[in-house]
């Protein structure tokens, strides 16, 4: 799986033309130490602190003519955000203990799970900076409130679990205790939950309740079905509101439920049908159907 940031680069070189092959360069700001922070982005000279026997390049050199990603950038001690803002502004730096202001390009991609907003208003987080590096937002919805991607994200890192061992399944048990499961962590936390269950697992045989380790597990050790559910309630009502008939409701339902189960089997249609409780041929009809619907003029 490839993560937001690096997607954008890829995508940023593909587009350049004759743009060098250059990689991802990946600061850390919750990671780096506060002394040394200013040094991990800058680089230093030699004897500029005790320590540094030789003159290293920073995260902005090595980042020049590439892609410069700052994580968890809501963490940046304040007394560094004013060299940040300059270097991103101004395109230059200079090395803890030099004199020569050095030339950097880059595009810079920065991420956090902070409030930005929040922390300018209580004086964490310059305001100039921040105007600086919001050129363009882009806000992922948390994980809870995009539940159609938990089953092919699960899906994906139990094949990461299993790289040489054919495709394993989840019971349908555990389908619906992924489903339901609330994931403060977001995709992270689903990453090592679905760690913890492969490091249980033995054998061929699909994933059930039992691989499921006893503190991830319910408080009362019972997984079970929350469905119908709110998400569910709010839609059926906004379609109400606006007039929809019942009739449609039931049409578009069925019609979304085929094609998730379908895309969900990897277009297998045996599969998609078990999955929905009808037989094949009452899957291939009830196609059938929707596309005729599909190519009906509006009255």
């Amino acid at each position: 799986m490839i993560s937001l940031p690096r997607a954008f680069h890829m995508v940023s070189q593909a587009r350049a033309e004759n743009a060098p092959d250059r990689d991802l360069v990946t600061v850390d700001c919750s990671t780096i130490v506060a002394e040394l922070s200013g040094s991990e982005l800058f680089g230093h000279e030699r004897g500029a602190f005790t320590h540094a026997i030789s003159a290293r390049d920073g995260a902005f050199a090595l980042a020049d003519g590439a892609a410069l990603f700052l994580d968890e950038i809501g963490e940046l001690p304040l007394a560094l955000q004013p060299q940040l803002l300059r270097a991103v502004q101004e395109k230059s730096y200079k090395r803890i203990g030099g004199n020569v202001w050095q030339r950097t390009n880059f595009r810079l991609v920065c991420a956090t799970n902070r409030d930005l907003d929040e922390l300018v208003r209580k004086g964490l987080f310059r305001l100039d900076l921040y105007h600086r590096i919001a050129g363009w937002v882009f806000q992922i919805p948390p994980l809870n409130e995009r539940r159609q991607d938990i089953l092919p994200l699960a899906i994906h890192f139990l094949k990461l679990a299993f790289p040489s061992e054919p495709a394993l399944e989840f019971d349908e048990p555990v389908r619906e205790y992924l489903l339901n499961r609330t994931y403060p962590g977001n995709v992270r936390e689903l990453f090592q939950l679905i760690q913890r269950i492969a490091h249980r697992h033995i054998g061929p045989w699909p994933i059930t309740v039992g691989d499921i380790p006893q503190h991830d597990l319910p408080a009362n050790g019972a997984v079970k079905s929350a469905w119908p559910d709110e998400q569910l309630e709010s839609t059926i009502a906004n379609a109400l509101a606006m007039g929809i008939s019942l009739r449609e409701i039931n049409q578009a339902t069925t019609e979304t439920a085929i094609r998730l189960a379908i895309n969900s089997e990897n277009g297998s249609l045996q599969r998609a049908a078990s999955r929905l409780g009808v037989t094949d041929r009452a899957l291939q009809l009830r196609r059938a159907s929707a596309k005729v619907r599909s190519h009906m003029p509006a009255a």
